[in-house]
């Protein structure tokens, strides 16, 4: 994928007048350039990266001088990736009550009610009713909630201890299977605890779920379900850094839960910092769409240094940005609304440590942005400068979920190819070689309200770039964009 061949000619006429095109030795991950640059990962489709620091692209071909693109690793997080209006984020605050502790609840609960956000506390045992005094102290101050794993005494006894108590979400916690038709039986019609991208963390491995909040189907939880209801709402284990998550493959070590940053390594200041631009790319991702972010503190770990300073700077974040602070019964209510339309998520590479080298990447550590997209029948994957995904997942074929067994990708030799791309004023051309029929998109890393694309559904991701779905036939065929805001044969990159 990332071996290096100069553009031919007949792409090379459509960019823009330059010097003759000049390529890096190995395909590489970029962030700064000596001058204004156009610059290429499919031959055809160039965008123009600013002279200085820009958000890290993938490339193989450039149209600039020698030496002119290099990699300072520190670059800040990208226009997009900040914040500038109204969000349409949701923020979920929970807690698994599994190791006991009283004072990290009490310390969980003081941070919450500071930034008045709801706590959901995940009961999973009848010992937990013996605190039912402290839910129901907060729940009437600061309107906290309640949710269960599915055992009918543990649903009887919360009732009685807990009268305002409704059975929604259950909670379906790591190492086990989900048991969705018992849980609809408690009449909860969502349900906790996908682990985004988990390949056997914890004994679970959720690799190909979509990220996030999402209509699960019940006869195979770990994709959409592919009708237009939403019979179950499926809630993530905790908020990821969705870049580092899939590049890494360490999606333990990069999330919202404090012990994750520091057993990856970092101090207590610099996840400070992480959590909130965690924080800053979701409610920017959520000014083009409604997203639900849920995050995970169990309450017997908030005792361990510098959680409870992550916890705080994570929160007072999510106020900060105006994130719609709500509990998962809420915000199941909500997502019925939202969580079966296809979503397009941009999320930049933020500067972190461990620099961990990336076997996607062939052992970079320099990541490229990343957007993931998923509607009913597709799941993929984009780096920054790619046109096609690294990755797909085609969920007609996944018709069983195991919760130790991720869901298979598109194989390589299925993968739709492309020939040849041309931008032209108003239009963008693709031909594209598909061994079988297949739904399919592409991504194009402009600011979707500066490319204007047309297509009844093309997503926005952000102000990152777009996806534009479509299926394929078997075989060569060509696609034509409509493009009104393409005046020029190259893109501007989204920075």
């Amino acid at each position: 994928m990332r071996s290096p061949r100069c553009a031919p000619r007949l792409f090379v006429a459509f960019a823009v007048a330059c010097l003759a095109c000049e390529h890096p030795a190995i395909a590489r991950t970029y962030d700064e350039s000596s001058t204004s640059c156009a610059v290429a990962y499919d031959a055809g489709l160039w965008y123009r990266v600013p002279a200085g620091s820009f958000s890290p692209i993938d490339a193989r071909y450039a149209q600039c001088g020698s030496f002119a693109l290099s990699r300072s690793y520190v670059v800040a997080p990208p226009s997009w990736a900040v914040p500038n209006g109204p969000t349409q984020t949701r923020f979920v605050a929970t807690s698994l009550q599994q190791r006991f502790s009283v004072s990290g609840m009490l310390a969980l609960e003081r941070t919450a009610s500071r930034y008045s956000i709801p706590m959901t506390w995940m009961l999973g045992d009848l010992w937990w009713i013996g605190l039912a005094d402290y839910y129901n102290r907060f729940h009437a101050a600061n309107g906290d909630d309640v949710e269960a794993e599915y055992f009918a005494s543990l649903h009887d006894r919360m009732r009685a201890a807990m009268p305002w108590y409704v059975p929604t979400v259950s909670v379906a916690g790591a190492g086990e299977e989900r048991d969705l038709s018992r849980a609809s039986a408690f009449g909860e019609r969502a349900f906790w605890g996908i682990a985004w991208n988990s390949h056997g963390v914890d004994g679970t491995a959720d690799r190909g779920a979509p990220w996030g909040t999402y209509c699960a189907d019940p006869q195979s939880y770990k994709r959409p379900d592919p009708h237009a209801s939403c019979p179950e709402v499926a809630f993530e284990w905790t908020a990821r850094d969705l870049t580092r998550s899939y590049l890494s493959g360490r999606e333990d070590w990069f999330s919202t839960d404090p012990d994750d940053l520091q057993r990856a390594g970092m101090s207590v200041d610099a996840a400070k910092r992480y959590v909130r631009q965690v924080i800053d790319a979701y409610a920017a991702a959520g000014q083009t769409q409604p997203l639900v972010v849920v995050t995970q503190q169990e309450s017997g770990e908030e005792t361990n240094p510098g959680d409870d300073a992550i916890v705080d700077a994570l929160f007072g974040r999510a106020a900060a940005d105006n994130l719609r602070r709500q509990t998962l019964r809420d915000a199941a209510r909500d997502a019925r609304a939202f969580a079966s339309s296809p979503r397009a998520v941009a999320f930049p590479s933020l500067p972190a440590t461990p620099a961990v080298p990336s076997p996607v990447l062939g052992g970079d550590s320099l990541y490229p942005a990343t957007i993931d997209y998923h509607d009913r029948t597709a799941g993929m994957t984009f780096l920054a400068g790619h046109t096609f995904p690294s990755r797909m997942f085609r969920y007609a074929a996944q018709t069983q979920s195991r919760f130790d067994r991720p869901l298979a990708p598109v194989p390589a030799a299925e993968m739709p190819r492309l020939v040849a791309a041309r931008v032209l004023a108003g239009r963008i051309v693709l031909t594209i070689a598909a061994p079988k029929a297949t739904p399919f998109a592409v991504a194009f890393w402009t600011d979707a309200a500066r490319l204007r694309v047309s297509g009844r559904l093309a997503i926005a991701a952000g102000r990152a770039g777009v996806v534009v779905p479509f299926v394929l036939r078997s075989g060569v065929q060509t696609i034509v964009l409509r493009c009104a805001g393409c005046s020029s044969s190259v893109l501007p990159y989204a920075t």
